[in-house]
């Protein structure tokens, strides 16, 4: 089965090209998240033309995951002249959003009212241990063009998605050759390998160090998620 979401980016924080991914659905473009180097990634892969506007799941708000959304948020508004969609659970999502420039409401002639909303019918949060108390963290289920996926956002345990698990799911899994605050993929390959022998296609992203993570999953049917 073809992966459903394409990567804009798998670098842990530090690296290049920030986590991301993203889908087509309708002319309408599904982000899961938006780190410092998101948008010009969506401007190089010409993403943000002939669309009919944007919707943007974030799991958490480090820098890495949230760094360019207020500049993707004023570009919807300001070039597609429609306000960004964004889903997420995160309870500080409006207050960092109004210190970086985007207040929800405006004036402004010709434009729309909201400069972004907060929809979601189709995305099931499940909340996770990334940094303990100092963030609230999400992964979440959800079906994108027909495919079930779960996204665990960053974590250090696969134990919350358990239960949405089931054969013909995607996971899309955070790993770490270091561990800490990132799933410690050696202590949980024989988890994840299981998996795959259940149905679940599993997919690596958030790499901080992808050649010895390719020789850990080798012999597996495991795999890092396609750019």
């Amino acid at each position: 089965m073809k992966q459903a979401i394409t990567f804009l980016g798998r670098d842990s924080g530090f690296g290049k090209k920030n986590t991301s991914a993203y889908a087509m659905i309708d002319k309408r473009l599904l982000l899961i998240d938006c780190g410092q180097t998101v948008m010009r990634q969506l401007q190089k892969k010409n993403l943000l033309n002939n669309i009919s506007g944007i919707d943007v799941i974030i799991t958490h708000m480090h820098g890495d995951h949230v760094g360019s959304l207020s500049q993707l948020a004023l570009y919807s508004y300001f070039t597609l002249r429609k306000p960004i969609n964004i889903i997420t659970a995160c309870s500080k999502i409006e207050e960092f959003l109004t210190i970086t420039g985007v207040d929800r409401y405006c004036q402004i002639p010709g434009f729309p009212e909201e400069r972004y909303t907060r929809n979601n019918n189709f995305v099931t949060f499940i909340k996770t241990n990334h940094v303990g108390n100092e963030m609230d963290c999400y992964g979440f289920s959800t079906k994108i063009n027909g495919i079930h996926i779960v996204y665990t956002g960053d974590t250090t345990t696969i134990e919350p998605f358990m239960h949405e698990l089931t054969q013909g799911t995607q996971l899309f899994c955070d790993a770490s050759t270091v561990g800490g605050v990132h799933l410690k993929l050696q202590d949980n390959i024989g988890l994840l390998n299981e998996l795959t022998k259940k149905g679940v296609s599993v997919y690596l992203m958030h790499l901080d160090n992808e050649p010895k993570i390719r020789e850990t999953i080798k012999g597996t049917k495991i795999h890092i998620c396609n750019e």
